[in-house]
C-alpha cells in the first residue's frame, strides 16, 4: 500500500470517530434535555399543589381572624350584661357616667 493510501484512511477513520463522537453528544444531550423537561414537570405539580395548600391556609386563618373578632364582640356583650350596660339600660359612653 502506498503511503497516500494510507493516510487517507487514516483521516476516513479520525473523521468516522469525530462524528460518532459528536453523534454520542447530541444522544447524551437529548437524554439528559429529557430527564431535565422530567424534573421541571415534577416540580411544577409541586408548586401548584404548594399554592393550593398556601390559598386553603390563608382562607382558614381569614376565618379564623373572623372568629377571633366575632369571640371578642360577644365577650364585651357579656361583659356589658355583667356591668348591667348595654342590652339592658344602654351603653354608657364613660364608665360612672350618671344616666
Amino acid at each position: 500500500m502506498n503511503i497516500e493510501y494510507l493516510t487517507l484512511i487514516g483521516l476516513v477513520a479520525q473523521t468516522a470517530m469525530y462524528l460518532l463522537g459528536g453523534y454520542a453528544l447530541v444522544i447524551r444531550s437529548d437524554q439528559s434535555n429529557k430527564d431535565l423537561k422530567e424534573e421541571v414537570e415534577a416540580i411544577q405539580i409541586e408548586i401548584k399543589t404548594l399554592s393550593r395548600i398556601v390559598s386553603q391556609m390563608a382562607v382558614q386563618e381569614e376565618r379564623l381572624t373572623n372568629l377571633s373578632s366575632r369571640m371578642n364582640m360577644f365577650d364585651r356583650r357579656m361583659d356589658d350584661v355583667v356591668r348591667q350596660a348595654g342590652w339592658v339600660t344602654g351603653r354608657r359612653i364613660i364608665d360612672g357616667e350618671n344616666p
